[in-house]
């Protein structure tokens, strides 16, 4: 995580808002794995950046990464299994992921994370949660942004919101029709194949 310290530093007092908002209620993840995904990738490696919406509902498919699932649940969440049937219908050399926590992504580093980086327990996530989070995912996207070129993949829920955070003179961004809300836009989309073009075109290479 040391080669974020410099962003953790510059919004220390956005996340102490943050947390102080949290503190006298209940929440998921716990607060040892709210940022774990900065202990996975440093900042300098980030290739493509992901961004969901947020947490699943089912507290049980929840895992210290956004948009993966525990490494012991043995049935992806429907979420992840729409992107796995796009993957497989559009990228020819994709080969299936049987670790639904996603960790062949994060040695490919992939960045991924959700608009909103907690959810209460027990309900989904209110706008309350989307508009405490909002300072910080702009914040973060615009600092990755400014530090060297990578493409974002934004679900389109939450497009318009973080798009202007993004330096788009030196990154690409590519929108993610709603894997579940938006599915038949989201089958026939080459989003991924998209990403990984251009992210070709970066100078980077990767794969599904």
């Amino acid at each position: 995580m040391s080669s974020w310290n410099d962003f953790f530093v510059k919004n220390s007092k956005l996340i102490s808002h943050i947390y102080n908002h949290l503190r006298n209620t209940q929440y998921i993840p716990p607060v040892e794995n709210v940022f774990k995904i900065f202990s996975y990738i440093d900042l300098e490696k980030v290739k493509v950046v992901i961004v969901g919406d947020k947490h699943y509902d089912n507290e049980n498919e929840i895992s210290d990464i956004a948009i993966a699932t525990k490494k012991t649940n043995i049935v992806p969440p429907k979420l992840l299994r729409n992107i796995y049937a796009n993957l497989e219908n559009h990228i020819k050399a994709y080969k299936p992921i049987s670790n639904h926590h996603l960790d062949r992504w994060l040695e490919e580093e992939i960045f991924l994370c959700n608009f909103c980086f907690t959810r209460p327990c027990f309900q989904s996530t209110p706008k309350s949660y989307y508009l405490l989070w909002e300072p910080f995912i702009n914040n973060l996207l615009e600092y990755i942004s400014n530090d060297h070129p990578v493409v974002f993949m934004l679900f389109d829920s939450i497009d318009s919101s973080l798009r202007k955070s993004i330096n788009e003179s030196k990154c690409s961004v590519v929108t993610i029709p709603h894997p579940i809300k938006k599915y038949y836009q989201f089958k026939n989309s080459k989003c991924f194949v998209e990403a990984h073009q251009l992210a070709c075109n970066l100078g980077y290479t990767f794969k599904w």
